[in-house]
């Protein structure tokens, strides 16, 4: 299979080896079906960039009343987090990073609801990608 996908990927497939063959190609994702199968597939392509892009403003909204060195370091967080979120393959122990510096983060976010809400709401966007 991998062999498959790879002459695909070169494009040196040839589409006529097997007329029963239906090949669907969307991005990364690869759907493949013979005689009567039937595929029921979903791709994601970033979709959730909105959702973290709400997240990250809601935090970034809410940082007006820190002293300026907790604004930053949330904000350092926040970027890295972001930054991370959007590779085409993020690594797990940086997304762990993050979460343990939003965990410190938290605790200056204490007294400010929308702001530690918000950082909640990073945590869990970012353990869903772990």
């Amino acid at each position: 299979m991998k062999k498959v996908v790879n002459n695909i990927k070169k494009g040196k497939m040839n589409m006529e080896l097997d007329k029963n063959i239906v090949w669907n190609i969307n991005g990364r994702q690869v759907n493949i079906a013979n005689e009567n199968a039937v595929i029921n597939a979903v791709q994601n392509n970033g979709g959730y960039v909105n959702e973290l892009d709400d997240i990250i403003k809601g935090i970034k909204d809410n940082i007006a009343g820190l002293r300026q060195e907790d604004a930053d370091q949330i904000t350092d967080a926040v970027e890295m987090a972001k930054e991370e979120l959007t590779k085409p393959e993020p690594r797990d122990s940086r997304l762990k990073s993050c979460l343990s510096l939003l965990t410190q983060m938290l605790t200056i976010a204490n007294g400010i609801p929308k702001l530690a809400a918000n950082l909640q709401k990073l945590q869990e966007f970012i353990m869903l990608h772990i």
